[in-house]
Formats: C-alpha cells, structure tokens, sequence
C-alpha cells in the first residue's frame, strides 16, 4: 500500500444512536419466562423488543447548563486565624541556621520594646487612617509575634550552644585519650 492512500471523510459527523434499555415492567409474563436470570437481576435484557432511550443520552436543556453551583460560603470563625505579622525576629530566626549569630541578634528583641515610629509631622503619621485604639492593638499583635520568634532564636541558639558544647568536650575527651 503506498503512503499517499486518500481516506474520503465526511464533514458531518453523524451523532451515535440512543443506548437501548429495557424496561422490567414492560416486560411481559412470556419474556420473563424465557429471559436470563443475570439480566432480571440488573432489570435489563437485550432479547427484549421494548426499548427506551438511556438518560445518559438525553440532552442537558439550556436552562440546565447555565445553573450555577452553590455559592460557598465564608469558613467559620473558629477555622480562620488572623495572618502573622512579619517580623525581624522570624527572619533572624529562620536566617540564624545559616548563620547563627543571627540568633543573638534575636535575644536582643527581648530585651528591647516596641513602639510606633515617631511622627514628624501629623500627615506622617504611622497609619494615619487608623485611631489609636486601632494602633495600639497593631503594635501589641506585632509585639507579640516578635516575643514569640525572639525566644525561638534563643531556644535556637541554647540548643546551638549545647551541641558545640558537647562536640568540644567530645573531641576533647578523645584526643586526651
């Protein structure tokens, strides 16, 4: 057979028939009698001459295909936490594993506290559009975040310490040995 074989195809598609169903109550006593007892199970047969079209071939009307789903509704309360601030104290936190001196760094967040910047002028002001009850409860979730990473940066560098510590008695022990 050569390559250049020419396959007629023709521009309509035509659509596939209809799958045939049978109905168990259109069945009559004579058909029962001689049908198959895997097809009376499942309520189908094909010997039968009573058919109907499957619903899986029955056309979705427009109004059908344009329902949308449900809208979904907002996650309750308790499921939502407020976003973390970021803070200096995370990132020396999560940078001190490279390098960890960082991690001193980090303690100094403990001792020292947390205010808004200085205004210079009142149109600078630090988050001009909140009030001061609003400010004031900014700073004590940030202070918050910043405590909590600073005394990771100092279970950190504790631990960093101790391991040094233990390695050096280690070698140590070894080489008086």
């Amino acid at each position: 057979m050569s390559a250049s074989t020419n396959c007629h195809v023709s521009p309509a598609i035509a659509a596939p028939s209809a799958a045939v169903t049978h109905l168990r109550a259109e069945r009559s006593s004579t058909t029962l009698k001689s049908t198959n007892p895997v097809d009376d199970f499942f309520g189908y047969s094909l010997a039968s001459s009573r058919t109907r079209d499957s619903r899986h071939d029955q056309r979705m009307s427009a109004a059908e295909s344009t329902l949308a789903p449900p809208p979904y509704i907002d996650a309750p309360e308790y499921t939502t936490r407020p976003k973390e601030p970021v803070t200096l104290a995370m990132f020396l936190f999560k940078f001190g594993f490279i390098f960890p001196p960082f991690w001193l760094m980090g303690l100094f967040i403990l001792l020292s506290p947390l205010r808004a910047p200085p205004a210079a002028t009142p149109s600078a002001a630090w988050l001009p559009e909140k009030t001061d009850a609003e400010r004031q409860v900014i700073i004590d979730r940030m202070r918050a975040a910043e405590l909590k990473w600073a005394r990771r940066c100092l279970y950190a560098l504790l631990v960093f310490v101790l391991s040094v510590a233990i390695i050096a008695v280690a070698v140590w022990a070894t080489h008086r040995s």
